[in-house]
This record gives C-alpha cells, sequence and structure tokens, in this order.
C-alpha cells in the first residue's frame, strides 16, 4: 500500500513539475510579414527564365524562388520570434537546408530553415532587429524543384543531372554525384565515347564511376539488368568515359570533390557531350537572405541631487546594464551640473546602478531602469537620482570621571581636579565631583588627557595619581574613567582611632587617688628599666582567647589602675558569689603594656575597690584559676605570665614568650579524638564483615 502511495505522490509532483517547467518556457511569438507566400516568390529557371506558372515545374530541374519580405513599422521583435515562408504551387525543397540573413552590415539577424520535400519554411529572429522600428525590409532567395514528372518521353540521346552526395561536418556540401545517362531506346551503338567538363571548384574521385546497363519503363524508371565498365581518361576537368559494345540503354553516376562551398547560394554545373550532342546541368544549393531597418536611438539624461537641499552633485559613477544586469558601459559620471548624458541607445530596456557616491554622500546602488522605445526613441527620457549625506563623524568627545571610596565603594562629593594634555598642560581646573560621585567634560578634541586630583575629598587622603585617558576622532560614546581615595586614619585618643584608652564600658574603675598615675594616660606605669619595647598601639591588649577584656577597659573586679595583683580571679558575671573551682572561667591572661618607670608616690598607695562577690587574694597566695606562682620571690611562673614579686610586678619584668600552658576554660580536643576513633573502628568492622563474606 506505502509503494503504491508514494508512486502516486511521485507522479504528481513529476506532472507538477513539467506544467511548471512548460509554463516557465518563453514561448516565441509569429511575427506577421509581408512578402513570404507563394503567389509573393519569382522563379526562374536556371538559364534565368521566369516561370509564370509554378504547376509546370518539373521534378528533375532546380529553380530559383525569389522573395521580398517587409514587418510594419512598429511591430516588436524579440530574440527567437518566427515568421513562415510558403514555396509556390508546384515546388518543394529539393534538400535540407538552413542559412543566415544579413544587414549590410554583415550583422545576421535571423535564420532561414526549410526540411527537404517540404513546401514551408520559417525564418527565426534575433534581437538584432528589434533595435530598429521602421523600413525594416529584406530579401530570400533559395532553390526549390517541381513536382511534375509526366513528360516522360525517349527522345533524347544523352541526359545529365546531379545532386548533393555528402556533406561536412558543418553540414555543408562536400561531393556532388553526377548521372548521365544515354541510348534509352537500346540501340546497339557499338562504342561510345562520353566526354565530361566539370564546371570550378570540382574535382573527380577517380574509382567512384559505376555504370549500369539496362532499360526504362513507361514511367521512365530505370531497369537495371547488368554493368558495364568504361575506360575512363582526366585531363584536367575534362573527363573521357570509353564504352564498348553498347546496346541496352546505359546510367553511369560519379561523384566529384567540392571545394569553397558557402553557407549561402551556391551553383554547380557540369556539361556532357556523345556524338556531336552537349547537355548541361547544375546542382544549386543553399541562399541567402538580408533585413534592414533604420535604427531608432534614444538618449537619456540622469540628474544627480542632493536628498535635502536639491543641489545637483557631480563625481557620481554609474554603470550602464541591460536587463540582465550584464555591463554595457562602466565608469559614468555625473558632470558639474549634477547631469549624466548616455545616447545612442538601441531600443531596449536598460538600467543604471551607481558604483561611486559623490563625496560626503551614501552610495545608492538601487538600480534606475528604463526602456527606449520607438516613443521614447525620439526624446530624451529623463532621470532623477537623490542621495543622503554621509552622517558627520563628531570632531570632539566627552569624559565622565567617577569618583568612590576605596573600602565602601560609596560615591564621593567633593573632590576637586585639574585637566591637563597630554604634555601636563592645564587646560581645566576646579572640576570638582557632584553628589554622585561624578564630574564631566565636553568638547574634547582627539588626543591625550589625564585628570589630577587637587583636592581630596573631606575625611579622605589625597590621590595624586594621575587619571590618563585618549580621545579618539568620530567618538560618539563618553570615555569613563574612575577613582578612589582612602579614608584618612585618626589621630591616637581621638575617636575612631583604633588603640585609645578612653573606656566605653560601664565598670571602668578611674583612680581614687590623684597623682598614682599620669593623668594623660590612665592605668599605665612608666617602666623603670627604658629600653623595654613599646608596643605599636599603647593601651590595646589583644585577646587570645573568648573572655578577655576589651582594649583600652577594666574588667569589674581587677584592680585599679598603677597596680598589678596577680592571682586576682575575674568573675563569670559580674555580681556573682564566688567562683565554681570546679570550672574555673579565668580568662588567659593579656599581654599587659610596660608600665612608665614613676617616682615612688608620697601619697598612700590607692586601695583596691571592691567588688561584689569577690574576694582580693592574699599577697602571694594561689588560689584555684589564678596565675600560677612560684613560691619564692622573683622566679617566673610556669604559666607563661610574668613573675610577682611580694604580689607585685617588678619595675622590669617583660612579657614572656607566649608558649603557655593549656589555660582555663579552654576546651580539649578529646571529643574529635573520641569521634575520629569510633570512625576508625567502624571502618575496621565493615572491612572484617565484608572479608568474611567473600570468603564464605
Amino acid at each position: 500500500m506505502r509503494a503504491k502511495l508514494f508512486t502516486a505522490l511521485l507522479g504528481l509532483l513529476t506532472v507538477i513539475a513539467t506544467v511548471f517547467a512548460l509554463g516557465s518556457v518563453a514561448r516565441a511569438d509569429e511575427i506577421p510579414a509581408l512578402g513570404l507566400t507563394g503567389s509573393d516568390a519569382t522563379v526562374t529557371d536556371r538559364y534565368g527564365h521566369v516561370i509564370t506558372d509554378t504547376n509546370t515545374l518539373s521534378k528533375w530541374e532546380d529553380y530559383t524562388v525569389q522573395y521580398n519580405w517587409s514587418i510594419r513599422d512598429g511591430q516588436p521583435i524579440a530574440d527567437g520570434d518566427t515568421t513562415t515562408v510558403t514555396l509556390p504551387n508546384g515546388a518543394v525543397a529539393p534538400v535540407n537546408l538552413s542559412f543566415p540573413l544579413k544587414d549590410n552590415n554583415g550583422r545576421v539577424v535571423g535564420t532561414f530553415a526549410i526540411q527537404a520535400g517540404q513546401t514551408t519554411g520559417t525564418i527565426t529572429f534575433n534581437d538584432a532587429l528589434s533595435q530598429t522600428g521602421t523600413n525594416r525590409t529584406g530579401t530570400l532567395q533559395f532553390f526549390a524543384k517541381g513536382t511534375v514528372d509526366n513528360d516522360v518521353h525517349f527522345d533524347w540521346s544523352i541526359n545529365k543531372i546531379g545532386w548533393i552526395g555528402d556533406y561536412d561536418a558543418n553540414g555543408l556540401p562536400s561531393t556532388l554525384a553526377w548521372n548521365v545517362a544515354f541510348n534509352p531506346t537500346g540501340q546497339n551503338l557499338g562504342t561510345v565515347t562520353v566526354t565530361d567538363t566539370l564546371g570550378p571548384n570540382q574535382t573527380f574521385i577517380p574509382g567512384s564511376v559505376v555504370a549500369q546497363t539496362g532499360s526504362y519503363n513507361d514511367v521512365g524508371n530505370f531497369i537495371q539488368s547488368g554493368t558495364t565498365t568504361p575506360t575512363v581518361a582526366v585531363n584536367g576537368n575534362q573527363i573521357t568515359f570509353t564504352f564498348h559494345d553498347i546496346t541496352t540503354a546505359v546510367n553511369m553516376v560519379y561523384n566529384v570533390q567540392l571545394a569553397n562551398v558557402t553557407e549561402n547560394s551556391n551553383n554547380w554545373t557540369n556539361s556532357a557531350s556523345m556524338n556531336g550532342v552537349t547537355i548541361s546541368s547544375n546542382v544549386s544549393y543553399g541562399g541567402d537572405g538580408t533585413g534592414n531597418g533604420e535604427d531608432h536611438l534614444g538618449s537619456i539624461m540622469l540628474l544627480k541631487e542632493d536628498a535635502d537641499t536639491k543641489a545637483p552633485l557631480s563625481g557620481a559613477e554609474y554603470e550602464l546594464q541591460d536587463s540582465a544586469g550584464n555591463v554595457i558601459q562602466s565608469g559614468l559620471t555625473t558632470n558639474a551640473n549634477g547631469e549624466l548624458i548616455i545616447s545612442n541607445l538601441r531600443l531596449g530596456n536598460y538600467q543604471l546602478v551607481e558604483t561611486k557616491a559623490p563625496t560626503g554622500y551614501q552610495l545608492d546602488s538601487t538600480p534606475i531602469p528604463f526602456t527606449i522605445d520607438l516613443n521614447t526613441a525620439r526624446e530624451l527620457t529623463d532621470l532623477t537620482q537623490s542621495n543622503q549625506k554621509l552622517p558627520v563623524a563628531p570632531t570632539t568627545g566627552e569624559v565622565v570621571l567617577t569618583k568612590t571610596a576605596f573600602d565602601t565603594q560609596e560615591p564621593l562629593a567633593g573632590a576637586v581636579y585639574q585637566l591637563t594634555d597630554g604634555t601636563g598642560q592645564v587646560l581645566k581646573t576646579g572640576l570638582t565631583t557632584d553628589q554622585t560621585g561624578q564630574l564631566s567634560v565636553a568638547g574634547l578634541a582627539p588626543g591625550d588627557y589625564q585628570f589630577v586630583e587637587t583636592q581630596a575629598p573631606t575625611g579622605y587622603q589625597l590621590n595624586a595619581t594621575p587619571i590618563k585617558f585618549t580621545i579618539t576622532s568620530g567618538q560618539t560614546a563618553p570615555v569613563k574613567v574612575s577613582a578612589t581615595n582612602q579614608p584618612i586614619e585618626a589621630a591616637p585618643g581621638e575617636p575612631g582611632n583604633p588603640g585609645t584608652t578612653e573606656p566605653e564600658n560601664p565598670g571602668t574603675t578611674e583612680p581614687e587617688n590623684p597623682g598614682t598615675t599620669e593623668p594623660e594616660n590612665p592605668g599605665t606605669t612608666e617602666p623603670e628599666n627604658p629600653g623595654t619595647t613599646e608596643p605599636e598601639n599603647p593601651g590595646t591588649t589583644e585577646p587570645e582567647n573568648p573572655g578577655t577584656s576589651q582594649p583600652g577597659t577594666t574588667e569589674p573586679g581587677t584592680t585599679a589602675p598603677g597596680t598589678s595583683t596577680p592571682g586576682t580571679t575575674g568573675p563569670a558575671q559580674p555580681g556573682t558569689g564566688e567562683p565554681d573551682l570546679g570550672q574555673p572561667e579565668t580568662p588567659a591572661p593579656a599581654t599587659p603594656a610596660p608600665a612608665k618607670p614613676q617616682p615612688a608616690p608620697s601619697q598612700p598607695a590607692p586601695t583596691t575597690p571592691t567588688v561584689p562577690g569577690v574576694t582580693a587574694p592574699a599577697t602571694g597566695a594561689s588560689q584555684a584559676g589564678s596565675t600560677a606562682t612560684i613560691g619564692q620571690t622573683g622566679q617566673a611562673s610556669s604559666n607563661g605570665s610574668a613573675a610577682t614579686v611580694n604580689g607585685q610586678r617588678p619595675a622590669n619584668a617583660i612579657t614572656p614568650a607566649v608558649n603557655q600552658l593549656p589555660q582555663t576554660g579552654e576546651r580539649r580536643s578529646q571529643p574529635l579524638a573520641v569521634v575520629v576513633g569510633l570512625a576508625l573502628l567502624l571502618m575496621l568492622i565493615g572491612f572484617s564483615v565484608y572479608t568474611v563474606r567473600r570468603q564464605g
């Protein structure tokens, strides 16, 4: 079923394709012409005598048929159009025939063709005469033969006819066959000599002679009964045939080679003599014809103008093409008046295509079609084309600078810049960023430039690095550049400067006894031993473990500024009672800043403030959760903190290296080890089970 359906569809597609193909083939028109009917023809025999009654034309003779034809004025003629030629009554074409028709300049305007035995032929025109409009006339002549054969009689002693024997590769005759017949009544003639004289451009072909013996029937047809072989002698263009013991009719044929054959009219003659009787014959081939007309040439003028102002534009270049796009002329240029004039155009369809636009204008390559016909050929055809100007490229450019903060990327207003060229020459000053952090400069000619900051935004450092940029010719989009500024660091002791000792947490203890500490640096003690290292950030204590005191502040329950009592336990929560000795939460001791050396105070030592719930340890005593001390005075404690002497830190005490024992309150790593061990154990058990199952 599928195969049948596919076959049906394929057949339908084939039919559709055939219909489209046939529909797409341009069909030639039949051109009505005058003077090409049989009654219009003039018929002459080989002697030039005009035959008025063509019904008597003999089939054994060749006749010349001549026509004078014309085509009415204004009749369109296209390539492939045809017209019919009709032979007179009683005449047919002797051979297949084809030859060209030419104008006075030798240009082919068409071709005539007719088939052997036919009574009509055809002229096929090309487009040469389509360029002409009036007085289109021509001639046509070729050879025909008659159709009458009722003149059979035998009152002749010798007869001769001829025909074309063969054709060359170009379709032109290459050989002729000459036929000589004698003794039609079969008399006893004994020895007979026939002398044959060849006309121009003929050469006898040796070995081509065939002589038959026999008789003629009542309708004039030769009936062969045997053969005879004559003796042949050639002397130039004369050939002598000698026959012996002739008692019957003889029909002899021989061939000649032709030379200088043309595609136009050709006429070859021959004559034969026997016993004082001479008879001639001819073979004609081809024909010729002409076709001429008066050319109707047209002219056009193209005006090129500006699309807006309509001003004429010179320098536009064009190609003249035919309707198929084939170039006929090129390099055609509009003059100073914007005009392009082309003359001597034959009838037909054309188009102009712009190949180069006027300077400063856009190219418009849209074809401009026009037609030269019988009506427009007598007038100047006017054409117009407008061009748009090319967009003007900007000669200046623009730059936009965006200023932001280095850390927050927020826009910064108030940055002041100066603009310089590539050599550093100042061009503009006082250029200030707005609230969006931007400033822009327009109207810059192509070249190299740079911005240099001359005043930073408030609270930010000056960034004097030049910001370089380039404006290029024809640039339309602004050039975008950017810059950032670092904030200015605050001075020590001022808000916003890390390391200040201004307490921010409640509970910081102020000294009760003035004079114990320097007012400018509360809570610090001048070291007695010069050479101790000053910290980079005075007063700041970096906590190593969570729970250490904030920089610059004193945890509640600590000693007053100026004293250093090791062993003091900081409460986990202010206001609570004694710390739980089983789980001490004493923070890791912070490294104190070295104390400034101070003279011994004359006033009594300040009393340690009492904090509810915290009991100050006795001097030198070691309690749970406090810093461990060596029982002997002046020895360093083993937990990395400074040793104390009688409960006081020596004046020259220096903080040891940070190799510390684990501090109270630190979390141990045992839970991690337990987890890792359990994981390894589970892996071992799993591997064992897997092995047992495989072995089992």
